[in-house]
């Protein structure tokens, strides 16, 4: 590039800048749950990073692969990932990322995974057993180790929960804490997570806590935390935290669920008024930066269409959905179309007078809405009356 002297301007490519950064402004943005930025930022430090980083950068990717459902760019970087712990010395995690590559594998999953990583841990099973801890515990096999063996419990507990082996998974995940874990909010999270499974709600509430405690911009433990707060009924509370979390990451579910706690506390005008300005001014997700908040303001609208169609406002209830689907130019969702059938059948019954309404009125709202999706509230009272006094007249 050539400026007004004449003279070059060096541009920095986008690898230089963000493999210069630490690599916890990473971990920092996968805390915020900025997945694709923390993505970005791993996927960039690989290529410039010190041989003591790079396995760090290829796990850290593999995981957020994972949860973005890539798994054979995920597999990959795992595996990568083995040869570049192994040659740092750190073993344990070396041998989990070959645990964490078979649960990927096409005909393995998550059991064979779980077999994986009980053979790594039978050793140190069979020492917690017999009441060892510290230098005792980890022994010459993971010497030093303490946190990456951590690691290994937590991902043995995360298998456990989504195997629903939540009591198994609790016993792992208390080991992974003992052990002082790498990144031991996620365990704080996960132990939260299976109590909640537990339906030991107000114990899950505190695990959050802990988990925010060691990490205050964990944002996934705020929103776990704000719907176990819900669940045990400290609405007022969770009001807080969502307060707190939407400076850390503004979301328009967080949006939506302060609108549904004010509408439950009978203050359905507040709550409108809150969703009709992030409307107005939605907030953007990452992957709404080169299509607009679309995906957002589907969610506010939707909100919005369940809250006035709960005071059976119905025609202004249709007028959201009808929003949200003139928008939808995938027909991806289903909610929306859902919801506006519920709201159809609703207005069935309050047409009616009546709690239940004949079944062939619940068929001719769904062939309605599948030959004209955005079919106005008139025109389905009309369809409503023409089908009542059809079956008059059988």
């Amino acid at each position: 590039m050539v400026g007004k002297t004449g003279g070059r301007i060096r541009t920095e490519s986008m690898i230089d800048r963000l493999g210069r950064k630490p690599i916890a402004e990473g971990f920092e943005l996968w805390d915020k749950d900025y997945m694709l930025g923390a993505l970005r930022l791993f996927q960039c430090k690989l290529e410039v990073a010190p041989p003591f980083e790079v396995a760090a950068c290829l796990d850290a990717v593999g995981d957020i692969l994972t949860g973005i459902e890539e798994p054979e760019e995920a597999t990959d970087h795992y595996n990568q990932a083995v040869s570049k712990y192994k040659l740092i010395g750190k073993t344990i995690l070396s041998e989990l990322m070959q645990c964490k590559a078979i649960e990927l594998q096409e005909g393995q999953g998550p059991e064979a995974a779980l077999d994986a990583v009980n053979k790594i841990l039978a050793l140190f099973d069979q020492r917690f057993e017999e009441g060892k801890s510290g230098e005792e515990l980890l022994g010459t096999e993971a010497k030093g180790q303490g946190p990456a063996l951590g690691k290994a419990y937590l991902y043995r507990a995360e298998l456990l929960k989504s195997l629903e082996k939540p009591k198994e998974a609790m016993a792992a995940v208390d080991r992974a804490i003992t052990l002082n874990c790498d990144r031991i909010h996620l365990a704080y999270g996960t132990q939260g997570d299976i109590l909640m499974e537990l339906e030991a709600g107000n114990e899950a509430v505190e695990s959050y806590k802990k988990a925010v405690q060691a990490k205050p911009i964990f944002v996934a433990a705020y929103e776990s935390m704000i719907k176990a707060m819900i669940a045990v009924g400290d609405e007022e509370e969770a009001l807080r935290v969502i307060e707190t979390v939407l400076k850390l990451h503004p979301k328009a579910v967080l949006i939506r669920e302060k609108a549904f706690i004010y509408s439950n506390q009978q203050k359905d005008d507040q709550a409108l008024a809150l969703l009709d300005a992030a409307i107005a001014d939605p907030p953007h997700e990452e992957t709404e930066t080169l299509t607009g908040a679309g995906p957002s303001v589907a969610i506010l609208r939707k909100a919005k269409a369940a809250i006035l169609a709960d005071l059976a406002r119905f025609e202004e209830a249709n007028d959201e959905l009808s929003h949200v689907i003139s928008n939808d130019i995938h027909n991806e969702d289903d909610e929306a179309n859902h919801m506006r059938k519920d709201i159809f059948l609703a207005l069935a019954r309050d047409y009616l007078g009546k709690n239940e309404i004949p079944t062939y009125l619940d068929s001719l709202v769904a062939k309605v809405l599948e030959s004209k999706p955005q079919a106005p509230i008139p025109f389905m009272i009309e369809q409503i009356e023409k089908e009542m006094e059809k079956e008059k007249n059988k």
